[in-house]
């Protein structure tokens, strides 16, 4: 059985300001996951509001909240890593629902990095893009990998 702690307020809401106010424990004593809430919300401006670890340490998942609702600005609000570090899956979220304006907000990946699987949403609704759309998005990772190496959008 896994080992808990929890931060609690006066009124029993989950709620710690500097630090994660919910950790369960492997039974090694390593973390296996963290969740940063205040007030009983799941909302954090400066990094995920849950982290969940591989029993090696690395991180398997993330997840982004605003007041409770899968959300990030800049990101996608859900990626899981492969064991070896290698982002496995990216979720675009905006308000709860899958959501991207420039690009698919699914993003599947091999273990070797290769797109294997992109879905395109709207608002929570799943839809075909238009070539254009597709077209300006390539575009855009390529501009990318030219500046910086790197895949962020």
């Amino acid at each position: 059985m896994s080992e808990t702690r929890e931060y609690r307020n006066e009124k029993n809401q989950l709620h710690r300001e500097d630090g994660p106010a919910f950790i369960r424990y492997y039974p090694s004593g390593k973390v296996k996951e963290e969740w940063y809430a205040m007030l009983d919300m799941l909302d954090r401006k400066d990094g995920p509001t849950m982290i969940s670890y591989y029993e090696n340490g690395s991180v398997e998942d993330e997840y982004y909240h605003r007041k409770n609702k899968l959300h990030r600005e800049n990101g996608p609000a859900s990626i899981g890593y492969h064991p070896d570090g290698s982002v496995r899956i990216e979720f675009y979220y905006k308000d709860g629902k899958n959501h991207r304006d420039d690009g698919p907000a699914v993003i599947e990946y091999s273990e070797n990095g290769e797109v294997t699987t992109e879905r395109w949403f709207d608002h929570g609704k799943e839809y075909l893009p238009s070539q254009e759309q597709i077209t300006l998005y390539r575009k855009k990772l390529a501009s990318f990998n030219v500046v910086d190496g790197g895949m962020e959008c």
